[in-house]
């Protein structure tokens, strides 16, 4: 029997299955407004994902089981996924909400992203883009004006959105629809018009409130409840802070709220209608917490993580704008997901030689350990003593690059362990950092 060894409590498997069961408590919640159809729908895209990875293990040796993960992106190709029938004018139906559709696109979705953007990607040694995000623009961009981002019902019963903002009245040539009634029409479960197209309701900001913050019956799936994401992704943070990237949420929100006010100076109307609407489209809020955060996809350092949201928020705000694009976060995830490798260079910490040893989280005896790969969860840089950056030597050494260790400066590691008694993938960072060390001792 090997002896036990002491690591951080979180493992990768873990931290998939916390995440998995988030995901899980805000389907439920969502199935009480979109019922049987978004069972089907995740059922279809888990089902897919955990398939494709079975298959993939039996016939690629280079592609590690990995069903946790696996079945947390299904989950997420679900949620993502626009649902309900929006009331319009036309009385139109997306065809992407329409039997079959409506089943088939996420299982396609599913089936794209675990193959192009999860396993072959990963071959590469990293992921440059979030799999879900860009499988979802993948598949869908062929069909943009009817199923996915720009649909006729959006531009026809959609106001523009450089304009003043108002709930009710005053509408003007530009918006013959007040934007309150608008939000209700599409996201609501309120008759707003009559058989003529005439207003014959009007709309509070109690009721746009409600639909944005508690309950729609259109948009991502994920989305249904804005308080349910928050409270359930809030929960998750403080469950898994030092492995979840909730800084980029953070930013994200706050960016995406003070850049509605300021456009609120330029074009008028009221703040608040304008900020809700930015911050809790389905889209959006469901983004923040639980695809902004992936951290394959995002940058490592702290400070890198805050020029992530800034610029996320930015995107967002600017195509929904602009563009009338609904669903921009998704375009602009997949846009500073590109930037990530740049952006793991800013804020990097600083290597000292006084060594002062970091708070570390609740120690957990092992007597298996599962070696995967690394998630990019930059824990083992803020662990270490002297500031190093483990996993960034482990990247170099494993290349042969020790022009790069040298200038990470491997040759201070003194082998505290901090950085592998925190990882998650129980990758031996420790190892690797003193076989480092001792190569350039040699080297010198």
């Amino acid at each position: 029997m090997s002896k036990p060894k002491e690591y951080s409590w979180m493992t990768k498997d873990k931290l998939m299955l916390y995440t998995f069961i988030a995901l899980l408590i805000i389907d439920a919640i969502s199935t009480f407004i979109f019922g049987i159809t978004l069972i089907i729908v995740t059922a279809s895209a888990v089902l897919v994902a955990v398939a494709i990875d079975l298959l993939l293990s039996k016939v690629a040796v280079d592609s590690p089981l990995n069903i946790p993960s696996a079945a947390v992106f299904g989950m997420i190709v679900a949620l993502s996924y626009s649902l309900g029938t929006p009331i319009d004018l036309t009385s139109s139906i997306s065809p992407s909400m329409s039997v079959p559709l409506v089943y088939i696109y996420p299982a396609l979705i599913s089936l794209v992203g675990m193959v192009l953007f999860k396993k072959l990607q990963g071959l590469k040694g990293r992921k440059y883009v979030n799999p879900a995000a860009a499988a979802k623009l993948l598949v869908l961009v062929f069909f943009i004006g009817t199923v996915a981002f720009l649909p006729l019902d959006h531009l026809m019963a959609m106001p523009t959105l450089t304009v003043p903002l108002y709930y009710d009245n005053p509408s003007s040539a530009t918006n013959p629809i007040p934007f309150g009634v608008a939000l209700q029409t599409c996201y609501g479960n309120k008759t707003i018009f009559d058989a003529s197209g005439n207003v014959v309701a009007s709309v509070t900001q109690f009721d746009v409130l409600w639909t944005m913050l508690v309950q729609k019956f259109h948009g991502w799936a994920g989305g249904a409840s804005s308080i349910a994401v928050i409270a359930v992704g809030l929960a998750l943070f403080a469950l898994c802070r030092r492995y979840i990237k909730w800084r980029i949420t953070a930013v994200y929100l706050v960016t995406v709220a003070l850049f509605a006010l300021g456009l609120n100076f330029v074009y008028g109307g009221d703040p608040i209608l304008r900020m809700v609407f930015h911050l809790f489209v389905g889209s959006s809020i469901f983004l923040a917490f639980f695809m902004a955060t992936d951290p394959a996809t995002s940058p490592l350092t702290y400070a890198g993580q805050a020029v992530f949201g800034v610029g996320l928020g930015l995107l967002t705000v600017i195509f929904q704008v602009y563009m009338n694009f609904m669903g921009g976060s998704i375009l602009a995830l997949v846009l500073m997901n590109l930037t990530s490798p740049f952006l793991d260079r800013v804020g990097k910490l600083k290597p000292r030689t006084e060594k002062i040893t970091p708070k570390l989280p609740k120690a957990k005896q092992f007597t298996a350990v599962k070696v995967t790969d690394c998630i990019r969860c930059g824990a083992c840089m803020r662990s270490c003593c002297l500031h190093l950056s483990p996993i960034l030597v482990k990247q170099a050494f494993d290349k042969e690059d020790f022009e790069a260790c040298k200038k990470l400066q491997a040759n201070l590691c003194e082998g505290c362990g901090h950085c592998s008694f925190v990882c998650p993938a129980r990758i031996d960072l420790k190892g690797t950092m003193l076989r480092t060390k001792s190569a350039l001792r040699t080297m010198q």
